[in-house]
């Protein structure tokens, strides 16, 4: 089995779910720093997600604990098998499942924003009704002293 590309895969691995949680490398250097119990250097980061750093196994499973990385994939990849016309059929049929999950994705995130707006609209109205029904009570009140 070959190990090469390891580091840069993990590095890759680290860098896009950092980014995904919108962090910074300092932010996930405090974060492994505090998860670690010892200062980690920003520079850290930045050569760990280059593949640029042998990273220490503690650190390794602090990160995938922090950033929730499925480590298992990477160091023990899947072993396929096949034609090269039959790996090439199946690339680009995962390539169209990926590119129908993104379609599906992106339709969901619209619907999402959509139902999100109609929901801050609705909750604006109730609140509305709300401070309104106050009012009449109160003035039902006055009304009836």
């Amino acid at each position: 089995m070959k190990f090469e590309g390891v580091g840069e895969s993990f590095g890759a691995l680290v860098r896009t779910a950092r980014e995904n949680r919108q962090w910074t490398q300092a932010d996930l250097a405090k974060r492994l720093g505090a998860e670690l119990g010892k200062e980690v250097n920003p520079l850290a980061i930045t050569r760990t997600e280059a593949g640029k750093r042998p990273v220490p196994l503690e650190e390794v499973a602090a990160l995938a604990h922090l950033l929730n990385l499925e480590l298992d994939p990477l160091l023990n990849p899947p072993r396929v098998h096949g034609s090269t016309g039959d790996l090439r059929r199946r690339a680009e049929k995962l390539r169209d499942e990926i590119n129908r999950g993104h379609q599906r994705e992106v339709e969901l995130m619209a619907a999402y924003a959509s139902v999100s707006q109609q929901l801050r609209r609705v909750r604006t109205e109730k609140d509305e009704l709300e401070r309104e029904l106050q009012s009449v009570e109160r003035a039902l009140k006055h009304a009836d002293s």
